[in-house]
């Protein structure tokens, strides 16, 4: 014969039981952190209205602690988030000291203000605050860019890039500033760029030196053009040949290629070139010259000469 299974959950004195033990709990807890109590609370600072012209100095004290009398809930709230007050410091600003001096009176008014709505507050980890200002310095310094451009095939720049304004002025202590000689921008990469670019980019701030800049972006751009190679024919140029002799270099001329603009590609012509050879540079043993190119047009990438070693014939 099968048993019937009966839910204890309906007998409505264990109802009652679980009812009074839930309401029982709740008013012991009530009770517990109604209570008033004395902990030590740990609270930030943040520093407000600070006179122009001047800068805090970096050690200035982030956090102190304090004992407050004040109900368990209140100290809950201060474990889930952590308290903080903030100081004027232009209301405490003494222009002759370069300080700002907050006493102990005024620390505690502080506090009761900002952080504890209902009770008092004792033993502050600091006496007193003083807060030590130094005058602002400038200084202009360069922006370097982090770019990195890959271009398209085909494509490649058309000058060098540019950063508009080239350099920033940076505001912060003079010891501090006396460590910087120029700025980055933040890391920017291009890819299969086939046609010319501006873009806005951000400069680095300075960690850990509470340092300002000024403009805090710059515009990077870059001319890009879709370039071809081009083959000329040009003759080579001895320097500093002695008066006596008769001298003949083989060959007279050489094949130069490069990658021109195609907007430039009919204007390339052997006269913008200058390929030269140095009579005293000459290798003395098998009398042959290296060929320089001296001079070439802007704009033009890739230049390589197919001859590397010229002969010199002399004729006494």
């Amino acid at each position: 014969m099968a048993r019937t299974f009966k839910n204890p959950f309906k007998n409505s004195k264990l109802k009652a039981f679980i009812v009074f033990l839930f309401l029982a709990s709740v008013f012991w807890m009530l009770t517990k952190f109604s209570k008033q109590d004395v902990a030590s609370v740990v609270t930030t600072i943040s520093y407000v209205n600070v006179p122009q012209g001047f800068m805090l100095d970096e050690n200035t004290i982030q956090d102190f602690s304090f004992n407050v009398n004040a109900t368990r809930f209140e100290f809950l709230g201060y474990v889930f988030k952590k308290p903080s007050i903030k100081i004027d410091v232009g209301a405490y600003f003494n222009e002759t000291t370069k300080t700002a001096r907050v006493d102990g009176a005024a620390l505690e008014k502080i506090i009761l203000n900002q952080v504890v709505d209902d009770g008092f507050v004792t033993q502050l980890s600091l006496p007193e605050l003083i807060l030590t200002l130094e005058q602002l310095s400038f200084k202009k310094v360069p922006v370097l860019g982090q770019v990195s451009i890959s271009y398209d095939i085909g494509f490649d720049a058309l000058g060098p890039k540019k950063i508009m304004p080239d350099s920033v002025t940076i505001t912060g202590s003079k010891q501090m500033l006396d460590t910087i000689f120029s700025v980055n921008t933040t890391p920017l990469q291009l890819l299969d760029i086939s046609s010319s670019f501006r873009q806005d980019i951000s400069i680095e701030s300075i960690p850990n030196s509470g340092a300002t800049i000024s403009p805090t972006t710059v515009t990077i751009s870059q001319d890009v053009s879709e370039f071809s190679q081009k083959i000329l024919m040009v003759p080579v140029t001895m320097i500093n040949q002695p008066p006596q002799g008769n001298f003949k270099l083989l060959p007279a001329s050489i094949r130069i290629a490069f990658n021109v603009p195609i907007a430039q590609f009919n204007e390339m012509a052997p006269a913008n070139f200058t390929i030269i050879c140095d009579y005293n540079s000459r290798d003395r043993e098998d009398n042959f010259l290296i060929p320089i190119v001296q001079q070439m047009p802007p704009n033009i990438t890739g230049v390589e000469m197919e001859t590397k070693k010229i002969d010199l014939l002399i004729f006494k």
